[in-house]
């Protein structure tokens, strides 16, 4: 398999995980729906294959990256996420320290990223 190849493998993992995580909560919001979207063609994921993701988000199992610049970008998107309505509630917390480790990253990991994170938006 050519490094290209490989590449959009990782890419389509990435996506698939962020997919499985917004539905995590059985609903899709417009933000959650516009945020894949955009990081999908961020990635340059082809609209049908979006699509396809989408419409199977309950059938998607997580998917851990092999790297470490991997994981941490995975969980930055994902409390990018979480917090796209402008906080990290309980329930979102959870399911991030959930992923956190999953990707063998720590509570402090998760917390730094959410502090990161919330200085960006401020």
């Amino acid at each position: 398999m050519g490094q290209a190849s490989m590449d959009r493998s990782i890419k389509i993992e990435h996506f698939a995980n962020l997919v499985a995580v917004a539905c995590s909560d059985n609903f899709l919001d417009e933000k959650e729906r516009a945020f894949l979207t955009e990081r999908a063609e961020e990635l340059g994921l082809p609209a049908n294959e979006v699509k396809k993701l989408i419409d199977s988000a309950e059938e998607l199992k997580f998917i851990i990256p092999l790297n470490e610049e991997d994981k941490e970008e995975q969980l930055s998107d994902i409390v990018y996420m979480a917090m796209i309505d402008g906080e990290v509630h309980e329930k979102e917390y959870e399911l991030c320290l959930t992923v956190a480790k999953k990707l063998s990253l720590k509570k402090k990991d998760l917390n730094h990223i959410i502090k990161l994170t919330k200085k960006l938006w401020a």
